[in-house]
C-alpha cells in the first residue's frame, strides 16, 4: 500500500513542479498514461478533486492546495534521505534544477555549462533562466541565484559576492545631453527602466545620511537587463543597473558612471535553496562552480579595479 501510496504522490508533486502531466511523465520516466492513472487513484483515495484541469492550464483545488502544503515538507525530507544515501555512495547524481537571472546567467554561467557537466557526469542540469523570483518549494527547484534582498526565511541564502547599483550612460549620451551634477537633475533625462526593480519610476540615492528619492521618466522599459544595456551603449539614455552587468563596458569606456558621488540601493548576490538539514551534494557542487565562474574577487570587481564601495 505505502508504495503505491507514494507513486501517486510522487505524480502529484511531478505534475505540480512540472506543469503538465507530458512534463511529470517525462521527469519519472512513465508514460502520461500511467501518471493520469496515478493522479486518478490518489483522488479516489482521498475522495477529493486535488486539480482543475483544462486544455489550456492546471491548477489547484482548494482541496488540493491544502492537501500539498501537507505533504510537501514530508516528500522533500523523502527526496531528502534518497539523495544523501546516492551521495554516500559515490560522486553526486541526479537531476539538478536551478533558476538563474538572465542577464548574470547569460554572461557568467551559461560559457560554463558544458565544462561543468563535464566534471559532474552523473547530474543533469535543468536550468532555467528568469528574472522572477520563482517559489523554490512550490516550483521544485534545487537552487536560485538572487540578486538583492532576501525576504523568503524559508530558504538558506549563501553569499557568492557584492555588487552595486550604479548609473551608467554612453560618452555621446552624456556629451549631448549634459552629464547630471545632482540627483534632482535626472527628471530632464531620458530614463531607462528594469520593470523588476521595487518602484521602478523612482529612484532613491544615499550619501551619507541624505536620502533622496528622485521620479524619473523614460520611454524604454524592459524585464532583461541586455537590451536596456544596448540601449545605453547605443545612447539611448542613462540606466539604473547592476557593476556585473557592465563592468566591460565601464572598463573599455563605452559606458560612463553618472553620479558616482551618490550611492543606490544595495544588493548582494547570493545563492538560495531550501533550508533543509542535509544539503545534497549535487547542490554544494554548483555553489561550488558559481563561485570558481565568479572569482574572488569578482570578475567584474578586477575590471573595475577593486572592491564595490557605498
Amino acid at each position: 500500500m505505502l508504495g503505491g501510496l507514494y507513486s501517486e504522490l510522487e505524480a502529484f508533486e511531478a505534475i505540480l513542479t512540472q506543469g503538465s502531466f507530458t512534463a511529470a511523465a517525462r521527469q519519472l520516466g512513465v508514460t502520461t498514461g500511467a501518471i493520469t492513472r496515478r493522479l486518478h487513484a490518489l483522488e479516489t483515495r482521498l475522495g477529493a478533486k486535488l486539480l482543475n484541469r483544462s486544455t489550456r492550464r492546471l491548477s489547484l483545488t482548494e482541496s488540493g492546495r491544502d492537501y500539498y502544503a501537507q505533504i510537501a515538507p514530508a516528500l522533500a525530507q523523502i527526496a531528502s534521505a534518497a539523495e544523501r544515501v546516492h551521495d554516500l555512495g559515490g560522486e553526486p547524481r541526479g537531476e539538478l534544477r536551478v533558476s538563474l537571472p538572465m542577464n548574470f546567467g547569460r554572461l557568467y554561467v551559461t560559457p560554463r555549462l558544458p565544462a561543468f557537466l563535464q566534471r559532474w557526469p552523473g547530474i543533469a542540469l535543468d536550468a532555467q533562466f528568469d528574472d522572477r523570483y520563482v517559489d523554490l518549494i512550490g516550483e521544485g527547484y534545487d537552487l536560485a541565484i538572487r540578486i538583492g534582498a532576501l525576504d523568503d526565511s524559508r530558504l538558506v541564502a549563501r553569499r557568492l559576492a557584492d555588487t552595486r547599483r550604479i548609473l551608467v550612460a554612453s560618452p555621446d549620451y552624456l556629451q549631448r545631453r549634459g552629464a547630471p551634477r545632482a540627483p534632482g537633475e535626472l527628471v530632464g533625462h531620458d530614463c531607462l527602466h528594469y520593470t523588476l526593480f521595487r518602484d521602478v519610476a523612482t529612484w532613491e540615492f544615499h550619501r551619507g545620511r541624505e536620502t533622496l528619492r528622485v521620479p524619473v521618466r523614460g520611454r524604454l522599459r524592459s524585464n532583461y537587463g541586455a537590451p536596456l544595456v544596448e540601449a545605453a551603449l547605443h545612447g539611448g539614455g542613462i540606466l539604473q543597473t547592476a557593476t556585473f552587468a557592465v563592468a566591460q563596458e565601464l572598463a573599455d569606456g563605452r559606458l560612463c558612471e553618472v553620479l558616482p558621488d551618490w550611492s543606490l540601493v544595495p544588493i548582494g548576490l547570493y545563492a538560495v535553496y531550501p533550508g533543509r538539514e542535509y544539503r545534497p551534494r549535487k547542490v554544494e557542487v554548483f555553489i561550488d562552480f558559481l563561485e570558481e565562474a565568479i572569482g574572488r574577487p569578482a570578475h567584474w570587481e578586477r575590471l573595475l579595479g577593486g572592491p564595490p564601495h557605498g
